[in-house]
């Protein structure tokens, strides 16, 4: 049976802990910037497109040439 949330910023809150621990199953650690993100998404300050995108550039700017 679904969840019920009365926010949007629940619902984000929900899916945010729901992959973080996911990952967590699977034996990966979230990084703090990661954390940090998902802060910024579960308030509505970033979206995952967003996030996605922020990650995909700082991976390619360390990526070596």
């Amino acid at each position: 049976m679904p969840t019920k949330f009365s926010t949007q910023s629940q619902v984000r809150q929900y899916d945010a802990s729901n992959a973080v621990a996911s990952a967590r199953i699977e034996g990966i650690t979230p990084t703090k910037q990661l954390e940090l993100s998902l802060t910024d998404y579960v308030t509505g300050n970033k979206s995952i497109g967003q996030i996605l995108e922020e990650t995909k550039q700082r991976y390619a700017a360390n990526r070596p040439k």
